[in-house]
């Protein structure tokens, strides 16, 4: 009887050992996915807008695809619009991790916006030197998927805000494993994708790398179109 009592203690124990790890990596799970303003995992292939919080106070608007002045029409800039929504163009995610159906926070990523708009604004964000400035800049006409050293400029990871953490920022730091070695990692130059300069009329900001603590595009949210 008592080696009875003793195998069901160590039953139960088990049972609620299982149980209380089941619902930590569970916790866990759910407190590693990109959420949209709904309070909804983001979805692997479906579109969505981008808000900041900063637009609230007129500063920044949605995101747009556009060809910079007196550069070849292709490939199109991406660029915040100063103020507004008027004309903005919803983006989809893609990860390096085929296998996953939602998007999690640090994982690598390419991001292009909707096939259907201009030819121009097709293919991953990528990270380019602007001709003229030198500054790097977010430009489409990427290669999606394909893990390796000759499309790093095209990975990039949404993490917490660093102003709350119910928001979101947009950063370039792709992992050893997705771009297959630390020989290439060693030359990557991490960042924050943030506003870099303006249009003359300064109806658009151009969104670029910047080595240094994001000024206002890191308070992000996502609303899903």
């Amino acid at each position: 009887m008592a080696n009875l009592y003793s195998q069901l203690s160590t039953t139960i124990l088990l049972i609620f050992s299982l149980s209380i790890v089941t619902s930590t990596t569970a916790a866990n799970d759910v407190d590693s996915l990109v959420l949209d303003v709904e309070g909804n995992p983001l979805e692997v292939g479906s579109f969505y807008y981008v808000r900041t919080e900063l637009s609230k106070v007129r500063i920044g608007g949605g995101i747009v695809a556009a060809s910079k002045p007196n550069q070849p029409e292709c490939p199109q800039y991406v660029a915040q619009l100063a103020e507004g929504w008027y004309g903005e163009s919803p983006i989809t995610f893609l990860p390096s991790d085929p296998s996953q159906k939602h998007i999690h926070i640090s994982s690598d990523l390419n991001i292009m916006f909707n096939t259907s708009s201009s030819v121009c604004s097709q293919g991953a964000w990528q990270l380019t030197p602007d001709a003229n400035s030198g500054e790097i800049h977010l430009s489409t006409g990427g290669g999606i998927g394909n893990p390796s050293p000759q499309t790093a400029a095209n990975w990039f990871k949404i993490e917490k805000s660093i102003a709350s953490s119910e928001f979101y920022q947009l950063e370039y730091c792709p992992s050893s494993s997705t771009i297959n070695g630390f020989a290439a990692k060693k030359d990557i130059v991490c960042g924050v994708i943030d506003a870099t300069s303006g249009t003359d009329d300064y109806r658009l900001l151009w969104l670029g790398l910047v080595p240094r603590r994001a000024d206002f595009f890191h308070i992000l949210s996502f609303i899903k179109v």
